[in-house]
């Protein structure tokens, strides 16, 4: 079934429909180079941008995220804060857990988010995070982010031959086609309400979350960070969303960007 803004909105509960602070404008397009660019140059706080394909999608550190058509959620989403943040580091690692919840809600289990912007299932990816700010002349205090989703959910293996790690769609765990509609409409409705709840930050329940949905913790990973690589066991996020790696030296060391590989 193709995306349609009409049933999205028909699944949102009444109480976040009839929610006057939760303005959102849904944009759907066929085919965008990517979701995050367009509503870099078009969107206004609150937009939702939506493709059934993206031809130039974006995953961190600048790969390329592959995009069939009708196959997949591309979502971007415009959020306007109207102060700067306190927490904002940790901004990806709760969209992360917005994500899961949402996932939780249609009967996914044994999934999570992997440290800073995948969603795993089992070891195996099916979802990441790329947020990126916004530099508007209109807004002169606060910030402006761009918070761009890709999901793997009806897409056949066959076309997923090109991906370099492995992988898995939410078709497949769950034995069944997935109304993406349905799904983008509980996705959003808890996106959304998580932000509103971003400032003031709850630090006592985020922790309590991560702990819940954490694939890492204690796991023994590799790290890659520019030309090193060093091994070590995850014990766990600081008060700024690091990730702490207890080293193969007996050293604890906490990293803001790097990227962690499970240990075969």
């Amino acid at each position: 079934m193709n995306l349609n803004k009409e049933k999205i909105n028909q699944y949102f509960t009444p109480h976040f429909q009839d929610n006057k602070n939760t303005p959102h404008t849904i944009h759907l397009f066929n085919s965008l180079d990517s979701t995050n660019t367009w509503l870099k140059q078009n969107g206004a706080c609150g937009d939702i941008c939506l493709a059934e394909q993206q031809t130039a999608g974006k995953g961190r550190r600048g790969n390329q995220w592959l995009s069939p058509k009708a196959e997949n959620i591309y979502l971007s989403l415009n959020w306007c804060f109207a102060t700067m943040p306190a927490h904002l580091s940790l901004l990806s690692l709760v969209v992360g857990l917005s994500i899961v919840k949402a996932l939780q809600q249609i009967g996914l289990s044994e999934h999570g988010v992997k440290w800073p912007n995948d969603i795993y299932w089992q070891g195996l990816k099916m979802g990441g995070i790329l947020i990126e700010s916004v530099t508007s002349a209109k807004q002169t205090t606060g910030l402006s982010v761009v918070i761009g989703i890709g999901l793997n959910i009806n897409m056949p293996e066959s076309l997923g031959e090109k991906i370099d790690q492995p992988w898995v769609s939410l078709s497949k765990i769950l034995g069944k086609q997935i109304d993406r509609n349905q799904l983008l409409a509980l996705l959003l409705e808890q996106l959304i309400v998580d932000l509103q709840d971003f400032e003031p930050f709850d630090v006592t329940q985020f922790e309590k979350q991560w702990q819940q949905w954490d694939v890492l913790q204690g796991q023994s990973v590799r790290v890659l960070r520019q030309h090193e690589e060093l091994a070590g066991t995850v014990q766990g996020l600081d008060a700024q969303g690091r990730i702490g790696i207890c080293l193969e030296s007996g050293e604890l060391q906490y990293f803001s960007s790097a990227e962690i590989r499970l240990k075969k």
